[in-house]
């Protein structure tokens, strides 16, 4: 599709990968990723992910606008333009604070959570599709690309081959939940230790790394699928060990009153006196 091509109410601005494109809206003031199948038979998967993507109503999960088809009975449709540096942009800055890759992977355990009870597996995590978005949006976290997404029900069939997926689902065995749990806890090995996992544990490679972090994300990568934790457990652990581990920035600081009035008590040997308030009588020697 070339510069300026009308698809329905959009018009194409630029090429990003053959399939995808940036596109601007002739009457909104929204502009919008445009995911197009590059043939009819490629329609389906095409349509599905946009319905799936619309039936996941959380703000860590992108939108879709709309949907169409054109006349070659190619299908596409419009989602929403995620601004922010992702995860694969911070490795660049070498590993991450702890902390900060603790509340990272949470949040992304927390979307798939979301999306495993609704019987959808990602089947595609990697640092490229986890989106630093800002709590701007709503949700500090978003997962950008739903495009290998599976239902629980679907057949066996081998994944395209990537540095990201479960040794299971690499093999077209019958996958589950724990298969994105594999791949959340390889990002979160790379993102933690600053480098890729190749079998050591991350409690080997990073000695000082709270030992409750480090045993969490080991098992996140258990070859048997069914010693993994599922990723609600891993976002219930992760929050429980962010209120733990975690550090307050500042010291809390309770301050005195600048002024306190003074309360003056009646003296033992002072005579009550109904006409005088205490503290209020001068005493005479």
């Amino acid at each position: 599709m070339a510069r300026g091509v009308r698809i329905g109410d959009y018009r194409i601005e630029q090429e990003l990968d053959g399939s995808v494109y940036r596109a601007v809206h002739l009457v909104l003031p929204r502009r919008a990723l445009l995911k197009i199948s590059r043939d009819a038979s490629e329609s389906v998967s095409v349509l599905r992910e946009a319905c799936i993507l619309a039936a996941l109503p959380h703000p860590g999960i992108v939108r879709v606008y709309e949907t169409g088809r054109l006349p070659d009975q190619r299908t596409w449709f419009a989602q929403e333009i995620v601004d922010g540096l992702t995860l694969a942009g911070t490795f660049d800055l070498g590993a991450l604070d702890a902390e900060v890759a603790l509340g990272m992977i949470r949040d992304v355990a927390e979307i798939l959570a979301f999306a495993h009870q609704r019987g959808v597996i990602h089947c595609g995590i990697t640092p490229e599709c986890l989106v630093v978005a800002g709590r701007n949006r709503g949700f500090p976290m978003c997962i950008t690309d739903w495009s290998a997404t599976r239902a629980h029900d679907a057949p066996p069939a081998p994944a395209a081959p990537g540095t990201w997926v479960a040794p299971e689902l690499a093999a077209g065995e019958v996958v589950d939940d724990r298969a994105d749990v594999y791949s959340l806890g390889l990002v979160a090995y790379r993102a933690i230790a600053g480098v890729a996992a190749a079998g050591a544990s991350l409690a080997a490679v990073c000695p000082t790394l709270p030992r409750e972090l480090a045993n969490l994300v080991d098992s996140m990568l258990a070859t048997d699928r069914w010693d993994r934790p599922s990723a609600a457990e891993v976002r219930a652990e992760l929050g429980f060990l962010a209120g733990t581990l975690g550090t307050p920035r500042e010291p809390i600081r309770i301050r005195k009153p600048r002024w306190t009035p003074q309360v003056d008590l009646p003296r033992a040997d002072t005579e009550a006196d109904p006409g005088i308030l205490p503290g209020t009588r001068d005493d005479v020697e």
